[in-house]
C-alpha cells in the first residue's frame, strides 16, 4: 500500500463533489487530498485509519476528515472475498476546499462556527447518531441536488454540524500532519504491512526494515509521528478486529484471542480491557442479547 495523493474528480460546473458510491467494497489506499470530507456510510463496515486514529466503522457513521489527513476506510476481509452476496458499501462522499466560498467567507462573523469546525476536522471528526440523524435528509439531498441548492444544502449540512457538541476526536491530541509526503509514504508501507499480518506473530525487527530504518530509532519515529508506541498502535489494530468477531457472536472469546494475534487469553484480556474499558464478554453482552430478541420475534 502506497500514499496516494487523489485528485478530486469534480465536475467543472460545480465548486465541490457531493456523490453516492453503491459498489461491492471499497478500493482504496491511504490517502490524502487537500480537499476536507464528508464521508456518511449508509451500508459497510471495516477498519477506520484516520492520522494516527484507528477503529471500526459501521453503517449510520458521519465522517468529517480535515485537508491533507492521511486517511482509509477498508471494509473487512470477508467483503472481497465476493462470497457473501450481502455484503456490499453504499456511501455518500462530499469533498470540498475550506474556501470553496471564496476567501471573504471566512471572515464573516456568521461562519466563526464553520471554521472552528474546519479546523476541529484536522484531527478528523466522527459524530454521534443524533448529530447524524439531524444532517440525514440534506446528505441525500445533497446527491441530487443542482445549481444554488447544492450550496445551501451543503451550509446547511456544516451549520447543523459546527453547532453539534455530539462529535468526538479520531486522532490524538497534538496530531501533526506537517511532516513529509516520503513520511506518510513510510507510514503508509507499515500501516499496510500490519493490517495484512495482525493476526501472526510480528517482530519489531521486520516493520523497522519496512521502514528503512533501525529498531531503536524506528521505535522513536514511530513514537514521535503517532503519539503511540508501536505496541500500542499494534494492539489497536488487533483489539479492532476482535470487536467485530464478538460481535458477530460466531466464536468463542479464546478463539478470537488467538485469531486476532494474541498469544494468550490473560494479555488478551488484559489489552482488551485497558482499551475498551471493558473485559471482551462485557462488550459482547448486548450484542447477544439482541440476538436473542431477534430470535424471539420470529
Amino acid at each position: 500500500m502506497k500514499l496516494t495523493y487523489k485528485q478530486t474528480d469534480r465536475k467543472p460546473e460545480n465548486s465541490f463533489l457531493a456523490r453516492q458510491d453503491t459498489i461491492p467494497c471499497i478500493e482504496q489506499d491511504w490517502h490524502f487530498h487537500p480537499e476536507i470530507e464528508l464521508i456518511y456510510f449508509l451500508k459497510s463496515t471495516g477498519t477506520r485509519y484516520v492520522g494516527n486514529s484507528i477503529g471500526n466503522f459501521e453503517e449510520g457513521e458521519l465522517y468529517l476528515i480535515g485537508s491533507n489527513v492521511p486517511h482509509l476506510f477498508r471494509n473487512h476481509r470477508e467483503y472481497y472475498d465476493g462470497v457473501d452476496e450481502n455484503n456490499s458499501a453504499d456511501l455518500i462522499v462530499v469533498k470540498f476546499e475550506r474556501d470553496f466560498l471564496g476567501e471573504t467567507f471566512k471572515e464573516l462573523p456568521e461562519a466563526k462556527k464553520i471554521q472552528t469546525l474546519f479546523d476541529n476536522a484536522n484531527r478528523g471528526l466522527i459524530f454521534s447518531k443524533a448529530a447524524t440523524y439531524l444532517v440525514h435528509s440534506h446528505m441525500m439531498g445533497l446527491v441530487r441536488g443542482q445549481g444554488l441548492s447544492r450550496i445551501v444544502g451543503l451550509l446547511k449540512i456544516l451549520d447543523i454540524l459546527s453547532i453539534s457538541e455530539n462529535f468526538s476526536f479520531l486522532c490524538s491530541n497534538g496530531f501533526d500532519n506537517s511532516y513529509k509526503k516520503s513520511e506518510k509514504e513510510r507510514m503508509a508501507r507499515i500501516i499496510s504491512y500490519l493490517n495484512e499480518n495482525f493476526e501472526n506473530k510480528i517482530e519489531l525487527e521486520t516493520v523497522a526494515s519496512i521502514a528503512h530504518m533501525a529498531p531503536n530509532a524506528f521505535c522513536r519515529y514511530f513514537k514521535k509521528r503517532t503519539q503511540k508506541s508501536f505496541v500500542q498502535f499494534l494492539n489497536e489494530i488487533r483489539i479492532g478486529h476482535a470487536c467485530k468477531l464478538l460481535i458477530e457472536g460466531k466464536l468463542q472469546i479464546t478463539t478470537i484471542c488467538y485469531q486476532s494475534g494474541f498469544n494468550t487469553v490473560t494479555n488478551f484480556n488484559r489489552q482488551f480491557k485497558a482499551l475498551m474499558n471493558m473485559t471482551p464478554t462485557e462488550y459482547m453482552e448486548p450484542y447477544i442479547q439482541d440476538k436473542v430478541v431477534e430470535l424471539e420475534d420470529v
